[in-house]
């Protein structure tokens, strides 16, 4: 669906909250405290809020989703989503949607943090391979400068039986587990903890310049990187995991049948928002 398309579908608040509503509850209503399904419907704020029959609890349709004390309306809330799952910045986000570009950077933020959900209740399972990438520039010359700053990721994808990658993940290497410039074993094992399923067929080469590499992964999380170097002229390191997330999240729903901005916008109805201070706080 055309960006057009999708704006002349969700051109009003009432056509967004009846979408929010079918993503949130899709078998109906369910009271968040005491899972009644009845509801009476209060309708005199912008958005309707639903009233438990058995508990009187009022429910608001953007409680526990990323728009959660938002301000800001569904429509440009949907159109945000629908741009950022086709790769457009916050700059690009908040021309299009007509907001300042703090609003554009928050909202982006938010829902990256939507994806970053996904990717954690995802871990990569089957036969999955790992190893050693690193963030920073990309040119050929670069890669071998002394003056060059380079960032250790580690990547890992599933693989299939025709040995294609399914799904991906990276991450930066966090400080404690380098030492003097090399990644420890330790980092390995940290994010295959926190990536990897437990019963998961693990083939990890250590090193960056290891020969025996799962080279479409390495190309993939190159691929990665020169993107975000082109796209956003580099990111900083407290947000570079969120920008490799959305990343990998568009590779691994592509090919979803339904459309990505969909399966995000239902995701984002079901996600809990992230708290500004969380999201300035300094990255380890």
């Amino acid at each position: 669906m055309s960006f057009d398309s999708f704006c002349r579908l969700y051109d009003n608040e009432h056509a967004c909250a009846e979408q929010m509503y079918q993503d949130k509850w899709p078998e109906g209503f369910r009271c968040p405290v005491c899972r009644h399904t009845q509801a009476s419907v209060i309708r005199t704020r912008r958005l309707p809020l639903y009233e438990c029959r058995k508990c009187r609890y009022q429910a608001s349709l953007t409680t526990g989703t990323v728009m959660e004390k938002s301000k800001t309306p569904l429509v440009k809330w949907f159109r945000a989503i629908y741009l950022l799952s086709h790769g457009a910045t916050a700059v690009q986000i908040a021309n299009a949607i007509k907001v300042t570009y703090k609003t554009a950077w928050l909202i982006a933020h938010k829902i990256r943090h939507a994806i970053k959900q996904i990717i954690a209740d995802t871990p990569l399972t089957g036969h999955v391979r790992i190893l050693e990438s690193r963030y920073g520039a990309t040119s050929f010359a670069a890669q071998f400068s002394t003056r060059a700053v380079h960032h250790p990721l580690i990547a890992a994808a599933s693989v299939s039986d025709d040995g294609k990658m399914v799904h991906v993940r990276m991450a930066r290497v966090p400080a404690s587990h380098i030492f003097k410039g090399i990644v420890l074993k330790d980092a390995y094992q940290s994010f295959i903890l926190r990536h990897v399923a437990s019963d998961a067929d693990i083939t990890a080469t250590y090193g960056l310049y290891n020969f025996a590499r799962y080279k479409p992964l390495y190309s993939f999380s190159r691929d990665a990187v020169r993107y975000l170097n082109q796209t956003y002229c580099g990111v900083g390191l407290k947000h570079l995991k969120s920008y490799l997330d959305e990343y990998s999240y568009r590779h691994q729903f592509a090919s979803l049948d339904q459309s990505l901005a969909a399966h995000l916008m239902r995701q984002c109805a079901n996600r809990p928002a992230l708290p500004y201070r969380q999201l300035i706080k300094t990255a380890a």
